[in-house]
């Protein structure tokens, strides 16, 4: 064989070799500078999310209300979430606050996130239970006892005066009765299964609170700290009449 035709052999053989060379330079040149489709995605869920230290809050929303389609001034709106706890310790959310809803919020359950647990709020109406209870105080006036007086007798020349003397008077004791109230009120936290909690916000401050629009809610943790969302009005879990 000649040697030509042994070259010729060798590049034929070196041919698979090159085109594949080539096919991944020309891939890779494809993507060089371009955002890829998958790093922007996010959750195809309505509710905001948010991070904070080791804990996650996700899927945040008002609960549509029940029987109407927005919320009124004064009313409360049901929180609907889900909360992980990424990490070793436990956590718990504390508190719960929003400025469109003036009288805060009411937490009912536990609360409590275990290491590499969570928990989620569901939009079961919360009633919570008050209990009134009344102490009475009673307050003694002190009596007072009247002295006695006793007159002198006066000898006058070709009169003599008689001898006066005063009656002792002893003052009544009376006893006043006073009463004071205090109140304590005592929340009930309904039958919840493991890992559920209640969360409502009070208080409406706005006229109405319509779907599309969001309120600012933060969620206050005793060791992440504070995680600040705006959160919208879940959908309508009726279906919609196209008639």
């Amino acid at each position: 064989m000649s040697s030509a035709e042994q070259n010729l052999i060798t590049r034929l053989r070196l041919l698979p070799v090159v085109l594949g060379i080539g096919a991944a330079v020309l891939a890779s040149g494809c993507s060089a500078g371009q955002i890829t489709q998958t790093d922007t995605q996010v959750p195809a869920v309505n509710g905001s999310m948010g991070t904070v230290k080791q804990i996650a809050v996700r899927d945040v929303q008002l609960a549509f209300p029940a029987g109407k389609t927005y919320f009124s001034k004064g009313e409360s709106a049901s929180l609907l979430l889900t909360i992980a706890n990424s990490g070793d310790a436990t956590d718990k959310l504390v508190a719960v606050s929003s400025p469109q809803f003036g009288s805060g919020a009411q937490i009912v359950g536990d609360a409590s996130i275990p290491g590499f647990h969570a928990i989620s709020a569901t939009a079961t109406a919360v009633a919570p239970v008050s209990t009134t209870s009344t102490t009475a105080t009673s307050t003694t006036a002190t009596s007072t006892t009247g002295t006695s007086t006793t007159g002198t007798s006066t000898t006058g020349a070709s009169t003599t005066g008689t001898s006066t003397t005063g009656t002792s008077t002893t003052g009544t004791s009376t006893t006043g009765t006073s009463t004071s109230t205090t109140v304590t009120t005592t929340t009930s936290a309904p039958e919840l299964p493991v890992g559920s909690i209640q969360i409502q916000l009070v208080g409406l401050t706005a006229d109405k609170l319509l779907p599309g629009q969001t309120v600012q809610v933060t969620f206050t943790f005793a060791n992440a700290g504070d995680l600040t969302l705006n959160v919208p009005i879940a959908a309508t879990p009726h279906p919609r009449d196209d008639k």
